[in-house]
């Protein structure tokens, strides 16, 4: 932060001695408005006018970011949910049931009684 606010103060500083700098009037003519002011300070009110616009531009887009990122946490939590859901059925549901899996077989006999080929 501290970068930022010292490149507008150089910003400023250079705008200010550009507007002494250039004191000539100019005539600004816009659709149906027209005025004279200082070249100096006319640029300076551009330049202003310039940088509100672009920090207007990016406040939009980090808004828009920030949305998108919170609508992509919702979707996330919201599965995180069923996915949690789930999982405690499941539990549930092992712990009713207790483990269905088929027993070994001992088949220790079979192979004792073969002799080793490799001999």
């Amino acid at each position: 932060m501290k970068s930022y606010a010292l490149a507008i103060a150089v910003s400023m500083l250079l705008a200010a001695v550009f507007a002494f700098q250039n004191t000539a009037d100019v005539m600004v003519k816009f659709l149906l408005w027209e005025v004279a002011l200082p070249q100096g300070i006319w640029e300076v009110m551009l330049f202003a006018a310039g940088g509100v616009l672009m920090w207007m531009v990016s406040l939009f887009a980090l808004m828009e970011g920030r949305s998108r990122y919170t609508r992509q946490i919702r979707e996330k939590e919201k599965r995180i949910k069923e996915l949690e859901e789930e999982r405690a059925s499941l539990m549930g549901a092992f712990r009713q049931n207790g483990p269905h899996f088929p027993k070994p077989e001992d088949h220790s006999g079979e192979n004792a009684a073969e002799p080793d080929s490799r001999g």
